[in-house]
């Protein structure tokens, strides 16, 4: 007999400090759930990652000898111990494992109610499990019946209504913070999806941005063009960061892209003018420690709810 097993942490549960210590990129990904399906316990997998949440959802034999073995698992790769995990981590089973699912795709479980990346976030982790060869009859039932409620969520309520995003509240955030945006100089560290959103959000503030990007330069040519913006290779981050406003970063490297000693340089150079950095990513791509650094104000996902808090009224109410 076959069950279904939910571990998760989630923004609500644990803070990005410990939530960018589990998240996975899509290699680390698929590379974890061929690792959990070779354990006996373990008979499908699928894993949701994201700056706000990983979740994995298995088909198990023994829930409780899974549980304790992907826990372990998990806690190894993380670099922390089981115990620590235990007290963050969320573990449904069956039907509250699947009702997890279907509120995380339709939006119910995101910092901000009703965003509409998660579908495309869900539908991708689901696409890499079924390459990866680790999904069967359940786990694909379940995943294809999550994203047909999501459409219907989105299509038969006004969840979605105002559009709002991570990246436009990054947006409200940093106008709150300095004031008029239209002649502020802004730069995005990145080329995906949050970016591109971000770099829209700005747009209609009236912002040309500068991307900053290696690996996606031609993704960030095209979304400049459309925005008025520009773009510089990685290379050039220093003097970018030297005249810069306003950092929004975004990108899945592994690894921090500011360095608290790089930027140290930078803040010498910019005699006295306040520098305004916005971290969306996860794992975070600017050093907490640059946050120190005289002129420098620092935030991350996390320091974004209360600004979230001021735009969930309709949400709220369709949420029910």
């Amino acid at each position: 007999m076959s069950e279904l097993l939910l571990l998760g942490v989630s923004h609500k549960t644990a803070p990005v400090a410990l939530r960018e210590r589990l998240a996975l990129t899509q290699t680390e990904a698929e590379r974890f759930l061929r690792d959990l399906v070779a354990l006996p316990e373990v008979r499908e997998a699928a894993v949701i990652s994201t700056c706000n949440r990983t979740e994995l959802y298995l088909v198990v034999g023994d829930p409780v000898a899974a549980e304790s073995a992907v826990l372990g698992r998990l806690a190894n790769r993380a670099g922390i111990r089981p115990t620590e995990l235990a007290d963050v981590i969320y573990s449904p089973r069956n039907c509250d494992a699947a009702r997890q699912l279907f509120r995380v795709t339709s939006g119910l479980e995101s910092m901000i109610v009703g965003e509409s990346e998660v579908q495309g976030q869900v539908r991708r982790a689901h696409e890499l499990a079924l390459e990866a060869g680790v999904t069967g009859p359940l786990s694909n039932r379940l995943f294809a019946s999550a994203l047909t409620t999501g459409k219907r969520v989105r299509s038969e309520t006004a969840i979605t209504q105002g559009r709002a995003s991570i990246s436009s509240v990054a947006v409200e955030l940093a106008e709150d913070v300095v004031g008029d945006l239209e002649h502020r100089h802004v730069v995005i560290i990145g080329a995906g999806e949050t970016s591109e959103l971000t770099a829209q959000a700005l747009a209609a503030k009236g912002v040309r941005t500068v991307f900053v990007a290696n690996r996606h330069a031609a993704r960030a040519r095209s979304v400049a063009d459309r925005f008025g913006g520009a773009v510089v290779s990685l290379d050039s981050l220093p003097m970018q960061l030297e005249v810069a406003d306003i950092v929004v970063s975004s990108t899945s490297s592994p690894h921090p892209i500011v360095g608290s000693e790089e930027l140290a340089e930078v803040v010498r150079n910019r005699q006295g003018r306040p520098l305004m950095l916005i971290d969306l990513a996860v794992p975070r791509d600017i050093d907490p420690a640059c946050a120190d650094l005289p002129g420098v104000t620092l935030y991350d996902i996390d320091d974004l709810q209360g600004v979230v808090a001021r735009t969930l009224g309709v949400r709220g109410a369709e949420a029910a």
